[in-house]
């Protein structure tokens, strides 16, 4: 199993808000807003902890919407098997960003700063997406050393790939890690959590590059997305 938290947490100011709608944009024009932004900001900074913890379990077999696991562990539905399909490997894997930023979202609430909490609420969202976004680009440079394909990252709750599976994910990774848990009712803390998988092999799979936006149930009407979708491509390094 593998733990990493010295993720990079650059939050490109100017790329956020131009991927915000446009009550964004009526908030940053008011003297409050921006300031509840700035410091919004601010906390995001101070207070995203970073970690994530990932682990390579060998795949016994894929049956039509289910892939069992060397173990035991059988996980997949709705498209997984199909994105997945030809992996010799699952590259299952949990991102986090901490307690620090849920608690101070929850301490904001409280004094009823609500436009802050929203902001900084929203700023913990992008963080821990761009903690998966690093892990994957990691993924897939380590898999290109190597002469190996890897599928496009998917996620349980986002595709058509049901939550149940958290358990699974759960199950297969030391979460305590990065201080991560699953409650009965199958979310994820802290909040600001989100699990992952990823197939690879020596052959080609099933669906490779693209993003897990590709197979989200909301992708054709999603402002967000199309948002993007608009914007230039900026190059990462």
């Amino acid at each position: 199993m593998n733990v990493r938290t010295d993720w990079t947490m650059e939050f490109d100011v100017q790329r956020i808000e131009e991927l915000q709608s446009e009550s964004f944009a009526r908030i940053l024009a008011r003297p409050k807003g921006r300031e509840d932004w700035a410091e919004a900001l601010a906390d995001a900074r101070k207070l995203v902890e970073p970690a994530a913890v990932w682990d390579y379990i060998p795949v016994r077999e894929i049956q039509k919407d289910k892939i069992q696991l060397e173990g035991g562990a059988v996980i997949g539905s709705g498209l997984v098997a199909k994105v997945f399909a030809g992996a010799s490997e699952l590259i299952i894997g949990i991102c986090s960003i901490g307690t620090g930023l849920g608690a101070r979202v929850k301490e904001l609430q409280q004094g009823r700063n609500m436009m802050r909490a929203l902001l900084l609420d929203d700023l913990g969202s992008w963080a821990v997406d761009l903690v998966r976004q690093q892990l994957c680009h990691q993924m897939e440079e380590e898999a290109a050393g190597a002469g190996l394909h890897i599928s496009t990252c998917l996620s349980p709750g986002e595709s058509t790939w049901t939550l149940e599976d958290q358990r699974v994910i759960f199950s297969l990774l030391d979460t305590a890690a990065i201080g991560a848990t699953l409650s009965p009712s199958l979310v994820m803390y802290p909040l600001k959590t989100l699990s992952l998988a990823m197939g690879r092999g020596s052959e080609s799979l099933g669906h490779e590059g693209g993003s897990n936006c590709d197979f989200c149930t909301i992708k054709n009407r999603c402002a967000f997305r199309n948002r993007r979708a608009t914007l230039p491509v900026k190059e990462t390094t």
